[in-house]
């Protein structure tokens, strides 16, 4: 499987994984099943999109920037997925849900980012 495909796979198990744990824990995240789905791709487009941008502006080893910049990514993802997705879909309503979904959402996205830069090891030459 192509790297970028590897990627985007890991992040959507991830993101599906996140949300899927939000919505059980906050009454006030409303998703419903067809529009999480709807959710889950354009939030994992979103990420991955702007994960990328990430890693290749900033030095890695800012890792202060990078996590305060991992939250403000994963909040305007979500805020960005809210606008898109229809209200009787894909709500969050109140500054306590947001802030709880928003790291729920970006703990699970820190989780990928290890998962997806392991390298894998070095094929053996025959």
């Amino acid at each position: 499987m192509p790297d970028v495909l590897k990627s985007i796979a890991i992040s959507a198990v991830a993101n599906t994984a996140s949300l899927a744990i939000a919505a059980w824990v906050f009454d006030h995240f409303d998703v419903h099943f067809g529009w999480f789905v709807v959710a889950v791709v354009l939030f994992t487009a979103l990420t991955v999109v702007l994960r990328g941008v990430v890693i290749s502006t900033v030095n890695r080893f800012a890792r202060g920037y990078t996590i305060l910049g991992g939250l403000v990514l994963t909040f305007l993802g979500l805020l960005l997925t809210e606008v898109v997705v229809p209200g009787s879909g894909f709500s969050i309503h109140g500054w306590g849900t947001w802030l709880g979904v928003t790291l729920i959402v970006w703990a699970a996205g820190i989780a990928y980012g290890e998962v997806d830069s392991v390298q894998p090891p070095p094929r053996a030459r025959r």
